[in-house]
C-alpha cells in the first residue's frame, strides 16, 4: 500500500533521514523505533508530507505521492495524528471530530457512531472543549479525529507518549479493535515503549542516525537493545 525508498528528509540545510525506506501493506500494523533524535518522526513527517523529502520516491497504492501536498495526501485516505496532538483546544470534541470529516470523499455531516464506540469517553465529553480534556483523552480525541475521514492509511507519532498507563491500555485496545473491525485499515505508528509496539505491530522497523538499520517481524529485545536504549 505504501512503500518508501531511500527518502532523504530534513530541514533547510539540516539532512536528519538520510536513508529513510519502509514498507506498510495492507491491514499491516507497522511499529517504527529508535532513540530520540534519530529522524522518526523527521521520516514521518516526510511521508505525510509535511516536510517534502530531498530526494527519494514515496508510492501509495501504486501511485507516486511525492509532489503531493499534504492535503492531497489526506484526500487519497492519509489520516494523520502529529506528536502533541494538535487538537482544537477552544472547540468542543465535537467540533474537532467534525473537522475530521472535512478530508472524508463521502463528505458525511454527522460523526460515524463506530467513533463513540471506539472512544464512549468522547461521547460523554462531547461538549466539553478540547483544551479541557487529561492528555490521555486529547490522544483518543487526536486519534479518533484522525479515524473520522474512515482513512486507508493511519500515521500516528507516539500515541503512548506522556500518557498514564489506563490510557494507554485503551489505545492498545482500540488498535487492536481497529485490526479486528476495519482490517483493510493500515497503521504506520511510531512508538518508543518495546512492550506496547511488541503487542500490537505485525512488523517492526528500527531507525538509527536517520537510517533503517533492523527490520523484521519480530522483535527480540536482546539483539536490539542498544538500539532502543532499554
Amino acid at each position: 500500500m505504501l512503500k518508501s525508498t531511500n527518502l532523504e528528509v530534513g530541514y533547510g540545510d539540516s539532512v536528519v533521514v538520510r536513508e529513510g525506506s519502509i514498507e506498510v501493506k495492507e491491514g499491516q500494523v507497522v511499529c517504527l523505533m529508535g532513540r530520540n533524535g534519530v529522524g522518526k518522526s523527521t521520516l514521518m513527517k516526510g511521508i505525510m508530507g509535511v516536510l517534502k523529502p530531498i530526494q527519494g520516491e514515496l508510492s501509495y497504492k501504486g501511485e507516486s505521492m511525492i509532489d503531493s501536498s499534504p492535503t492531497a495526501r489526506a484526500y487519497r485516505g492519509f489520516g494523520y495524528v502529529p506528536q502533541g496532538r494538535e487538537i482544537f483546544g477552544t472547540l468542543t470534541v465535537q467540533e474537532n471530530l467534525l473537522i475530521g470529516l472535512e478530508t472524508s470523499e463521502s463528505k458525511p455531516q454527522t460523526i460515524p457512531k463506530w467513533i463513540y464506540e471506539y472512544f464512549p469517553v468522547l461521547l460523554e465529553m462531547k461538549n466539553r472543549k478540547g483544551g479541557e480534556l487529561s492528555g490521555g483523552q486529547q490522544q483518543q480525541l487526536a486519534i479518533a479525529r484522525a479515524l473520522a475521514a474512515n482513512p486507508n492509511l493511519l500515521l500516528l507519532d507516539e500515541p503512548t507518549e506522556g500518557i498514564q498507563p489506563n490510557i494507554v491500555a485503551e489505545i492498545q485496545a482500540i488498535i487492536e479493535t481497529i485490526k479486528q473491525k476495519q482490517p483493510k485499515l493500515s497503521i504506520l505508528l511510531i512508538e518508543q515503549s518495546f512492550d506496547f509496539a511488541r503487542r500490537i505491530a505485525d512488523y517492526y522497523y528500527i531507525m538509527d542516525n536517520g537510517k533503517i538499520v533492523y527490520k523484521g517481524k519480530e522483535l527480540k529485545e536482546g539483539e536490539i537493545r542498544h538500539l532502543l536504549s532499554i
